[in-house]
């Protein structure tokens, strides 16, 4: 009985070690865009500097610092992440930001400028962003030009979904005024304030804000912040003390006025 199961045990090692073989081989088999950068000449680049990003289409562009003590701070849509940072002996350069997971990648020169690629096995690799510039040192400060906007910002498209064709229950936040508004698809807004009726427009404004105009009032745009599960929107103030104005109750599919 033992010989019986120590020859199943060695049989399922040589089987597992076969299988790691494999694997290993076939990580060494993907091939990688011409030119990537080795482990020590990307530690080099990046170490103790602030670069200047490219995130590629509507993400925009932004800053992203490598501290010395493997921290990192990233800037995007002027909104700041906090992570860690490493590069891994398989030249790859690996960013976690809050609670995910570590995303690794290949650096790859283009003039003066680096890109960054998502390895695929298929060879088509994925152009992510591309660094346009490195600073030495912290210069975080110095190269956002404009005010930080908090966590939970939300962007262009998901304001549009949770605004578009929905009915909206709000309350302001300094004199607790209800209202109810349906934001039409058409950018058209009926609203119902103290039991009176409003009209108006409204759009997002592709750096995030959604714009209001009420009656013969001027547009107003601000940002509206996911905080746990309640949405709140803020006026942005350029010493980042940005302020409250009004809290969202409920969204309603369609016109519930």
């Amino acid at each position: 009985m033992k010989r019986q199961l120590l020859g199943r045990f060695f049989f399922l090692q040589v089987i597992l070690f076969g299988l790691t073989i494999s694997a290993g081989h076939a990580e060494q088999e993907v091939s990688l865009p011409e030119g990537y950068l080795a482990a020590k000449e990307m530690e080099r680049l990046v170490y103790n500097t602030t670069a200047e990003v490219d995130f590629r289409g509507s993400q925009g562009k932004g800053l992203i610092y490598f501290s010395p003590n493997g921290e990192l701070k990233q800037i995007k849509n002027d909104i700041l992440y906090k992570g860690f940072w490493k590069v891994r002996k398989n030249d790859r350069l690996c960013i976690k930001l809050g609670n995910e997971g570590w995303d690794c990648r290949v650096l790859v020169p283009k003039g003066e400028k680096y890109r960054q690629y998502v390895v695929k096995k298929s060879g088509n690799h994925r152009h992510e962003l591309t660094y346009e510039k490195f600073h030495q040192g912290r210069q975080l400060e110095t190269l956002q030009k404009a005010p930080l906007l908090p966590p939970g910002t939300l962007g262009k498209k998901q304001l549009e979904e949770l605004f578009s064709g929905k009915t909206v229950e709000s309350v302001t936040a300094a004199k607790g005024r209800v209202s109810r508004s349906y934001f039409a698809a058409d950018g058209t807004v009926e609203q119902v304030r103290d039991g009176v009726e409003r009209y108006g427009k409204w759009r997002v404004a592709d750096n995030g804000r959604i714009c209001l105009q009420m009656e013969n009032l001027k547009e107003k745009c601000r940002i509206i912040v996911k905080e746990g599960e309640q949405y709140k929107k803020y006026i942005v103030k350029k010493n980042g003390r940005h302020q409250h104005s009004i809290s969202y109750r409920k969204f309603s599919p369609g016109n519930q006025l």
